[in-house]
């Protein structure tokens, strides 16, 4: 005579670690309703499955299938604060977004820009443009400037008056020490994070997130 064991949750984790390493899958209701089908089938009859041994077991499953609802639920929910994120940060396409760095990238008009700090006053101060093989395709002369935010821009654009990007320019500082820089990214698109969790920025200089953007114009 064949015996089936009482111990109807050990089989069920057996079961379900085996799955696991060959499918990785985890135990369905469906696979759960067919083993203890196949218990009660074929069960001893000198020893049969305790009422409360099974309820307990099916209330343990309930348990476990509550759970995976509860985080499909809120996988959804965060699936829904991301694609509201991504629609919040649309606003930004077209738009610039002030970044810590020292790479400056055109807008559609043409324009160049970004803000560096003194922490002291200086005299004879100076904004390098450089182009990416190191040129200095550009120098403006600032003369004095105060301690604080500074400001700076650059307009390029053909005899004509017309906007032309000539390429991302590095911007760099003498006469004086410059302790923070930061340069003006246009947003051409936005995207959403691995995470879902936050919308990032599509610029030329990579997608940043939009909180990381100090601010925005």
């Amino acid at each position: 005579m064949t015996t089936i064991t009482n111990d109807f949750v050990s089989s069920l984790q057996k079961k379900e670690t085996v799955a696991s390493k060959n499918t990785q899958e985890s135990l369905g209701q469906a696979s759960f309703l067919k083993l203890m089908t196949a218990q009660l089938k074929f069960q001893d009859p000198f020893d049969p499955v305790d009422n409360q041994a099974m309820v307990g077991q099916m209330a343990q499953f309930s348990q476990v299938a509550g759970i995976s609802e509860m985080n499909a639920s809120l996988k959804a929910i965060a699936g829904g604060f991301g694609t509201s994120r991504l629609s919040e940060a649309a606003s930004f396409i077209g738009r610039s977004v002030l970044q810590d760095g020292d790479t400056a990238y055109s807008d559609a008009n043409g324009r160049y820009g970004g803000e560096f700090t003194l922490n002291a006053p200086a005299n004879n101060v100076s904004l390098e443009w450089l182009d990416t093989a190191g040129n200095v395709v550009h120098t403006q002369a600032m003369g004095q400037v105060p301690a604080g935010k500074i400001p700076f821009e650059l307009l390029s654009e053909d005899e004509a008056g017309n906007p032309v990007n000539i390429g991302p320019l590095k911007v760099r500082v003498t006469g004086a020490a410059a302790s923070t820089m930061s340069t003006w990214l246009p947003v051409t698109a936005v995207e959403s994070s691995s995470n879902g969790a936050e919308a990032l920025l599509v610029t030329p200089a990579g997608s940043i997130s939009t909180s990381s953007a100090k601010r925005i114009a």
